[in-house]
C-alpha cells in the first residue's frame, strides 16, 4: 500500500477516534476546539509525526489543556484560547516538517551530486521564512493570551471576594434579625397570649388591661405592654402584614359595640405605629361581638370576649 494511502487511513482512524471521544462528551464543543482536534488528527498522521514529533507533542499538550478545560467548565474563553494555541502549534509542526522534508531532499540531491534547482532553494528559504514568522506570531499570541488569562483570573478573584463578603454580611444580618425576633417574642409572651392558627400568629390582649369600661382611650398601664408588642411586631419580616381586631362581649347593642370595637382597634393600631411599626403593614378592624371566644353567660366568659387580637400573617391586609 502506498505511503499516501496509509497516511489517509491513519488520519481517518484518528479522526474517528476523536469523533468517538467527542460523542461521549457534550455536543456543544466550541468551533475552535473542534478545529484544533481535527488539525491534530490530520497532522499526527502526516510528516509532522515523523519529522517534528516534539512540536507535535507540544500541540497535543495544548489540545489536552483545552479538552480538560471544556470537560471541567464547558465552553469558556480559556478553552477557546487553549484550542487556538493548539491549532497554531499544529500548523507550526507541519511547517517545520515541510522544511525538514525539503532539507532532506536537498541533502540527498547534494549527496548524489545533483545540482539543486534555484526554485527548490528559494522554496525552502521561503518555507523557513514562513516558519520564523509563524514562530514570532505564536510568541506574540501566547503572550497576549497569557496576559488576558491573568487579567480574567484577577477579575474573577475580585468578584468572588466581593460575593463572599456580601454573603457573610447577609448571613450576619439574618442572624441578628432572628435573634432580635426571638428575644422580642420571648418578652411578648410575658404580657400577652400568643398562639398560631390558620390565620397566622395571634397575639391576644385583654380589653380590661387596655381600656376602661366602655372607653377606647388607652390606659397608661396599657402602653407599657403595647411597647413590648411593638418591639415584637417590628422584628417581623418585611413580608408580614398585621391586622388589629377589636372584640366586645354581647352586652349592649351592635350599634354601640361595633364602633366601640373599631375605635379600640384603631387606638391600639395608632399607638403601635407611633412606636415604630410601619403604618403600611398594619390595619385596624372592629368585629363587635360577632366572634366570641366563649358564650356570654358568665362574667368570666364576657371578660375573655372583650379583647384585642393582633393577627400576623403573610397575606396583604385591607387598608384602614
Amino acid at each position: 500500500m502506498k505511503t499516501r494511502d496509509k497516511s489517509l487511513i491513519v488520519t481517518i482512524t484518528l479522526a474517528g477516534a476523536f469523533a468517538g471521544s467527542m460523542g461521549a462528551c457534550a455536543s456543544t464543543a466550541p468551533e475552535q476546539l473542534v478545529e484544533a482536534r481535527n488539525a491534530y488528527a490530520v497532522s499526527s498522521g502526516g510528516l509532522a509525526a515523523k519529522l517534528t514529533p516534539t512540536e507535535l507533542y507540544d500541540a497535543k499538550n495544548a489540545l489536552d489543556r483545552a479538552d480538560r478545560e471544556f470537560a471541567d467548565h464547558g465552553d469558556t474563553y480559556a478553552c477557546r484560547d487553549y484550542a487556538y494555541i493548539a491549532e497554531r502549534k499544529v500548523e507550526l509542526a507541519d511547517a517545520r516538517a515541510r522544511t525538514e522534508a525539503d532539507r532532506a531532499v536537498i541533502a540527498e540531491a547534494v549527496k548524489a551530486g545533483v545540482v539543486v534547482r534555484d526554485a527548490q532553494v528559494k522554496s525552502s528559504q521561503a518555507a523557513l521564512a514562513r516558519t520564523r514568522e509563524q514562530l514570532k506570531d505564536e510568541r506574540q499570541d501566547n503572550t497576549a493570551t497569557t496576559n488576558a488569562l491573568r487579567a480574567t483570573n484577577n477579575e474573577q478573584g475580585k468578584e468572588l471576594d466581593k460575593t463572599a463578603a456580601q454573603l457573610e454580611a447577609e448571613k450576619q444580618a439574618r442572624l441578628k434579625a432572628e435573634n432580635s425576633l426571638a428575644g422580642a417574642m420571648k418578652d411578648l409572651a410575658a404580657v400577652a397570649a400568643v398562639k398560631e392558627d390558620a390565620r397566622g400568629m395571634i397575639i391576644t390582649l385583654s380589653g380590661s388591661v387596655l381600656f376602661a369600661s366602655n372607653k377606647y382611650a388607652l390606659l397608661n398601664t396599657a402602653m407599657t405592654k403595647l411597647d413590648q408588642v411593638a418591639e415584637a411586631l417590628k422584628a417581623q419580616g418585611a413580608d408580614k402584614r398585621m391586622v388589629v381586631e377589636g372584640h366586645t362581649d354581647s352586652q349592649g347593642s351592635d350599634k354601640i359595640n361595633q364602633p366601640l370595637s373599631l375605635n379600640r382597634a384603631t387606638a391600639v393600631r395608632d399607638y403601635l405605629v407611633s412606636r415604630g411599626v410601619p403604618s403600611e403593614r398594619i390595619s385596624a378592624v372592629g368585629m363587635g361581638s360577632s366572634k366570641p371566644l366563649a358564650d356570654n353567660l358568665s362574667p368570666e366568659n364576657r371578660a375573655n370576649n372583650r379583647r384585642v387580637e393582633i393577627i400576623i400573617g403573610s397575606s396583604t391586609v385591607s387598608a384602614r
